[in-house]
């Protein structure tokens, strides 16, 4: 699998200006779209979906060892083939290369079962011994701090992140943390009670397992999450930027809860920075009662429970396949995946620029990153000329917007800079080797508070099949892992390229113009830079991108929230129809092309809708509905072209029909 960008993918397709010429014919597999995927018997103006995706739904079934299965996830395989290879000669032990050796050792402690069968709980043993010895208010901080350092999220969380007001400077952020089901919502919410039950029978399997036979332990468990939960925001909540700003200092914070907070940081051996943003302060200022209101005994089952829940992949089969029970009944996914795939994770979350630096040298040649370059560029030219024509911008604003996207920091491929892991990996200790890479980039993480920001830092790996923007760093990434078809071809026409990869660049692109997004400015910082009566419009324009998607009925009357996914679907609806006038802009003048009878603009929003083609199964559409800002695929699709007057002159689809609504909403 060897990923080659022509450099001249824009160029070449351009023609000089003149007379309409015949169009030149070609089948969809030329074009890069696939023709056993489409449904031809669903009309377009009804279901494009259906129609683009009816014979992928049709031929494709949700492997056993997955939750959802889509284009996203077929590439995941593909990419996991191909660093599974590279793992396994690391693992061979030939390279004179420290970094082989280093990814070597680790894969290989992670395939030796008979080692950790073993090994036992030996590993975690401190852990579970510091979670034990809760008796009082003492030896609660030390059992806290002491699963803080090793990377485990008890009670709260502890990370570091750009000042959003001060977007140049590292600060400390704490927030609510702690739950081991997916959502506050699981526990204060009646349609989450059979889980929450089956949450309570895993957890005592868990303890149970360890040795811990109190039939009250799982329920002293459920009892201080369910507190935690009660004090936690909904997922809508925290989507609200500035309630999630409360900047204190040290003494500050010890005015929220009376924790031991000088003693919190030097055990963990950081500094905190001056200024420490809390994004949740009623939860700090509930904290202190729960101490007092739950026993010693409830807060040390509880620690013992996360201790183990976190360590038991590194832990004997009985652990990792109880923990995997609680997996099936979150999602429905039916078996796990095996143990290579798992250990290729394990590899990518504790070394994953170590290994993407291999990654990257193997199937990704450093001209591939120009190419791609070229695309992220097309896309930002169209999309500056698209906010200078918003007609409902005033000017003041409208220069104000251009000004951000020309500050957008693009990364494309791989980062500049590789992160070096200073830690001990052991060939023979994989628990081991997971917790000092944890302990690591905990330290690392939290030490950045009080440094300047490096904007260039990667927060995704070189392989993942994905993209990002992050607001406070005014940045986006596009990993070499996704530049593969459907998203991305050497070989694919140019409007499949654009209403692929192009998709995903301009939506990554509008997320800089979300309803979070647009909160910051080109250099991250949290201010308005809105007029008041540009802002209204534009908070009138996203009631109505909200209120529409909350019409979508994903299952049986389980519905999209559309106040969750608001930002994502503003994305998708700009991200779509930027990559469509960039993909026209690198057309114009140029030959017809018609692929089995599809327009080029067709072409493009097949393209779209093939790189969204997917399934999932009904636990895991309940679970991704509460606690996943993007809609399901299904809508994704369905939401953005609806909406977009281009897509209904391609496919002619009369006023009032399901594609062509007489309300459309549009942001960008």
């Amino acid at each position: 699998m060897r990923l080659l960008l022509p450099l001249v993918v824009l160029a070449a397709c351009n023609a000089a200006s003149g007379a309409p010429t015949p169009a030149d014919h070609i089948t969809l597999a030329q074009a890069g779209l696939e023709t056993a995927s489409l449904d031809r018997s669903s009309d377009p103006c009804v279901d494009f979906y259906q129609f683009a995706c009816g014979g992928w739904l049709a031929n494709n079934q949700i492997p056993s060892d997955r939750a959802r299965w889509g284009r996203l996830a077929e590439l995941d395989e593909k990419n996991k083939a191909a660093i599974k290879t590279l793992l396994e000669d690391d693992a061979k032990g030939a390279s004179t290369d420290p970094a082989a050796k280093k990814l070597g050792d680790f894969y290989a402690s992670c395939m030796d079962e008979a080692g950790i069968e073993k090994a036992g709980v030996k590993p975690i043993k401190p852990l579970l011994d510091k979670a034990a010895k809760v008796k009082d208010a003492k030896s609660w901080q030390a059992a806290l701090t002491e699963l803080h350092k090793a990377g485990i999220s008890v009670v709260f969380a502890a990370s570091a992140g750009p000042d959003f007001k001060h977007s140049t400077q590292e600060v400390t952020l704490l927030d609510a943390a702690g739950l081991g089901l997916p959502d506050r919502d699981y526990y204060v919410r009646g349609e989450f009670k059979d889980k929450l039950e089956a949450y309570r029978t895993h957890v005592g399997k868990m303890l149970e397992l360890a040795g811990i036979k109190n039939e009250q332990a799982a329920s002293d468990v459920i009892a201080v999450e369910t507190e935690l939960a009660k004090l936690t925001k909904t997922a809508v909540e925290r989507r609200d930027v500035p309630a999630a700003y409360n900047p204190v200092d040290l003494k500050g914070l010890g005015k929220l809860s009376k924790l031991d907070w000088t003693g919190y940081f030097k055990a963990l051996g950081v500094a905190p920075s001056k200024t420490i943003v809390v994004g949740t302060p009623k939860f700090f200022s509930g904290l202190d009662a729960l101490r007092t209101k739950l026993k010693p005994a409830q807060w040390s089952a509880y620690f013992t429970y996360h201790v183990l829940a976190d360590a038991s992949f590194a832990l004997p089969k009985a652990f990792d396949d109880e923990q995997f029970e609680l997996t099936k009944v979150l999602t429905g996914q039916q078996s796990q995946p095996e143990r290579s795939k798992r250990c290729i994770d394990a590899a990518s979350d504790s070394l994953g620029e170590l290994l993407g630096q291999q990654y990257a040298a193997k199937y990704f040649p450093a001209a591939s990153k120009q190419a791609a370059s070229q695309l992220v560029g097309a896309l930002v030219k169209t999309m500056n000329d698209e906010l200078g024509k918003t007609d409902w911008m005033t000017a003041a604003t409208r220069a104000t917007a251009q000004a951000k996207l020309a500050k957008v920091v693009r990364m494309i491929g791989f980062p500049d800079k590789w992160r070096v892991y200073d830690f001990d990996v052991k060939r023979d200790d994989f628990a081991g080797n997971l917790l000092r890479a944890s302990t690591f980039e905990t330290h690392r993480v939290l030490a950045k508070a009080g440094k300047p920001v490096d904007r260039g830092e990667w927060q995704m790996n070189t392989f993942t099949v994905n993209a990002y923007y992050e607001p406070t760093e005014n940045n986006t990434a596009l990993p070499a892992g996704i530049l593969q078809p459907p998203y991305f071809g050497a070989d694919r026409g140019v409007a499949a390229n654009f209403g692929g990869i192009g998709m995903v660049i301009g939506h990554e692109l509008t997320h800089g113009f979300d309803d979070q997004g647009a909160q910051f400015d080109g250099d991250g910082n949290l201010t308005s830079w809105w007029s008041p009566d540009d802002k209204t419009k534009f908070d009138a324009k996203g009631q109505c991108v909200a209120e529409q998607y909350s019409t979508f009925e994903a299952a049986p009357k389980a519905f999209v929230n559309g106040k969750l996914t608001l930002g994502e679907d503003i994305a998708d609806l700009g991200g779509v129809k930027m990559a469509f006038r960039a993909y026209r802009a690198s057309r114009a003048g140029a030959k017809p092309i018609v692929a089995d009878g599809f327009t080029e603009d067709q072409q493009f929003f097949i393209a779209v809708a093939q790189a969204w083609c997917s399934k999932d199964r009904p636990a895991e559409i309940q679970r991704r509905l509460t606690v996943d800002p993007h809609a399901p695929p299904k809508f994704r699709v369905y939401g953005a072209l609806r909406n977009l007057p281009e897509f209904n002159e391609a496919f002619s689809c009369a006023a009032g029909t399901p594609m062509h609504p007489t309300k459309a909403c549009s942001v960008w």
